[in-house]
């Protein structure tokens, strides 16, 4: 007999194993069932998708759904965020494959420079643990720093 499948609501930590594993009931052929969505308490991007937090939706899908972030950098800057709880993109392949989907459906739409932006843990400036796409739209000279400047002055380089 192998071992029983564990995830974050099964006692474990990892929510990605759960939906990648065929013999899970959250698996479902690779598809999440909606009734079976998972939701953690206490995650803000969980309580707007179960309806107990306010935010301006922009599109809904049946997986995934985008709204204004609460202080957006830019107009147009929009999250596009799964209905199942995975923490990052590496947590579950198959939710942040069809989390990006919407994400490129969304900016093709928006038709206009963008800088797509995830992150995977906190020294990669990630403040909330479940899956988000940020679609940042982009003009010349807007001013706005990439999330990977350090601020750092540059390594100064040997002279000759």
């Amino acid at each position: 007999m192998s071992d029983p499948h564990a995830c974050w609501h099964c006692e474990d930590a990892d929510p990605g194993s759960c939906l990648a594993n065929p013999a899970h009931p959250h698996y479902n052929d690779g598809k999440i069932p909606l009734v079976d969505r998972v939701i953690k308490p206490g995650c803000p991007f969980c309580d707007i998708v179960a309806g107990k937090a306010p935010a301006t939706v922009v599109r809904e899908w049946d997986d995934t759904i985008a709204i204004v972030p609460l202080d957006p950098v830019v107009d147009g800057h929009t999250l596009v965020i799964p209905r199942t709880h995975v923490t990052d993109f590496a947590a579950a392949a198959y939710v942040a494959g069809r989390t990006m989907a919407k994400a490129s459906m969304l900016a093709h739409h928006m038709r206009q420079p963008m800088n797509l932006i995830t992150s995977k843990g906190r020294e990669a400036t990630q403040s909330v643990f479940h899956l988000h796409l940020h679609l940042v739209p982009r003009a010349e000279n807007d001013g706005l720093a990439l999330p990977w400047y350090s601020g750092r002055t540059r390594r100064q380089q040997p002279t000759a």
